[in-house]
């Protein structure tokens, strides 16, 4: 998958590299976009590998949007 790294855990340097993202949450964030490059879902925070069930959660969520993504 495609990667856009905006910076460091830092406000000022998010709003530099996407000044678009109005409203800036959480670290990390995944913006999702369609093959025409448009915003479909954010996922904001990440649930790691010690949430226990939650990380198996997350691991399945994303893969089942970006499968969904690739078959539009």
């Amino acid at each position: 998958y495609d990667v856009a790294f905006a910076g460091v855990s830092n406000t000022d340097s998010v709003a530099r590299s996407l000044p678009q993202l109005a409203k800036f949450l959480a670290f990390p964030t995944t913006i999702f976009l369609d093959k025409k490059g448009n915003v479909r879902k954010i996922n904001t925070g990440y649930s790691g590998p010690g949430t226990g069930k939650y990380y198996q959660q997350e691991i399945d969520g994303f893969n089942q949007e970006i499968d969904k993504l690739l078959k539009e």
